[in-house]
């Protein structure tokens, strides 16, 4: 609480300002992630026995110190403040006004390099900002507690909703995978530490999909249409979702109505949602900003400084070549899972293959991407408890860990061992992050 109001905005390096505090930073966040491999083992054995009221007490018990954590590995909750406030307080549009234009000055600070920036975010999320900074005014404390409290509320709302996915399942394993949600120890880290807003977007995306199993159709696609409207990248598994619907009805006509119902009712949603900030001209340009500039710490970034070490020129040409390289291979596999899902595969497995996609060819990685295919893996693991599904989610398991230690590569290894070199960071850290995980997941297969 004493750091909250800090300028520049901190990091966790700024608070472990060496290498040595750094690793011990590490070794907690890799203790965390033993525990909580214990605690799955044996609640999946049956060695210990929790109902669900026990599960989420317990995790609420965890999240609550994290409340009071500064946001160090992600400051993006400052930027969720100033959205809000931009709305409620200046009655000015977010996908129009930068915090640099707001009447007070002091504000854009807090924003940091996105100053001059407008909102990444969709209309669904300015209006939940704009509701919380409606309640907490000026006051910059209230404003993030408010906001960490949200996500900490939905972390524990998709516990909830995993285990009614899960219904169908023997307690053990319901139990079992739904705490592999609740005490991930990189999902809190991520979504009540730093108070992410990906967790308002992937609850959209699990609503719909307990409303869908309940046999509402058009219903459970018209609530996953409001996650692309909280954040643009939940629109990825929505075609997946729409056929495993479509298939489901046997009748033409049946599909008609799904198909018109889902139609007209998302077109309402755009509309209604966008209503108080006028066309989504501004956002479509935002994202594509967001889609192509300050590329970084990502698989595109790691050939480009490979490249560079041939002797091929650096050039930005290069760059956004080697990216739309990937990105159109990543639209071919795309293609292919489309083709799957039309011909019977799992809407879930889709799901987290669309999102691993995306974040193999995105130019930028940041380490909240690793929780988008989480909760699929999961819960196709543990709907599919086979080998090739259990690989995955194991996959999915280290890539959560490894991203979270990423920031220690980036940030304590390149300024104190590596003398700040990107390219060593790159080298170093994208094998660890992305490929560690695919080759831990293989040795447990093997074994």
């Amino acid at each position: 609480l004493a750091h909250y109001g800090r300028l520049p905005l901190a990091d966790v390096r700024t608070f472990s300002p060496s290498l040595l505090p750094g690793l011990l930073y590490g070794l907690l966040i890799g203790g965390l992630f033993a525990l909580y491999a214990a605690a799955f083992a044996q609640v999946r054995q049956g060695q210990k026995r929790l109902s669900l009221p026990q599960l989420l007490l317990a995790t609420l018990l965890f999240i609550l110190p994290l409340l009071f954590t500064y946001p160090i590995n992600a400051t993006d909750i400052y930027r969720y403040v100033i959205g809000g406030q931009t709305t409620s307080l200046y009655d000015a549009n977010p996908f129009a006004t930068p915090p640099s234009q707001l009447p007070d000055a002091s504000i854009a600070a807090y924003a940091g390099e996105w100053a001059d920036a407008t909102s990444p975010y969709g209309p669904v999320w300015e209006t939940a900002a704009a509701a919380i900074t409606r309640v907490s005014g000026n006051n910059l404390l209230l404003g993030l507690l408010m906001f960490k409290g949200l996500a900490a509320l939905l972390h524990l709302a998709i516990a909830g909703l995993i285990w009614q996915v899960l219904a169908g399942q023997e307690t053990a394993v319901r139990t079992a995978f739904t705490l592999l949600w609740a005490w991930n120890p990189g999902l809190p880290l991520t979504f009540v530490v730093d108070g992410h807003n990906d967790i308002l977007m992937l609850s959209w995306l699990l609503l719909g999909v307990w409303v869908m199993r309940r046999g509402h159709l058009t219903t459970g696609l018209l609530l996953m249409v409001l996650a692309p409207l909280t954040k643009f990248i939940g629109l990825l598994p929505l075609p997946f979702f729409f056929l495993a619907a479509w298939r489901q009805i046997p009748a033409w006509r049946g599909r008609a109505r799904l198909a018109a119902g889902t139609a007209v009712g998302a077109l309402a949603l755009v509309l209604i949602t966008f209503l108080p900030f006028g066309s989504p001209f501004h956002y479509a340009q935002r994202l594509l900003y967001e889609a192509t500039s300050v590329p970084g710490f990502s698989p595109v970034v790691l050939l480009f400084y490979l490249a560079n070490l041939l002797g091929i020129p650096p050039t930005y040409s290069l760059l956004y070549g080697l990216g739309g390289a990937l990105a159109l291979t990543a639209v071919g596999a795309g293609l292919w899972l489309l083709w799957l899902a039309a011909h019977g595969r799992s809407p879930i497995r889709s799901a987290a293959d669309i999102f691993a996609l995306y974040i193999a060819q995105a130019l930028s990685f940041r380490i909240w991407y690793a929780a988008w295919p989480f909760p699929w893996l999961l819960l196709d693991a543990a709907e599919a408890p086979d080998p090739r599904q259990v690989f995955r989610l194991q996959a999915g398991l280290w890539f959560l860990l490894t991203s979270q230690l990423s920031v220690l590569i980036y940030g304590h290894l390149r300024a104190y061992a590596l003398g700040g070199s990107s390219i060593l960071a790159h080298l170093v850290g994208v094998p660890f992050t992305f490929g560690l995980p695919l080759f831990a997941a293989w040795r447990q297969y093997r074994a």
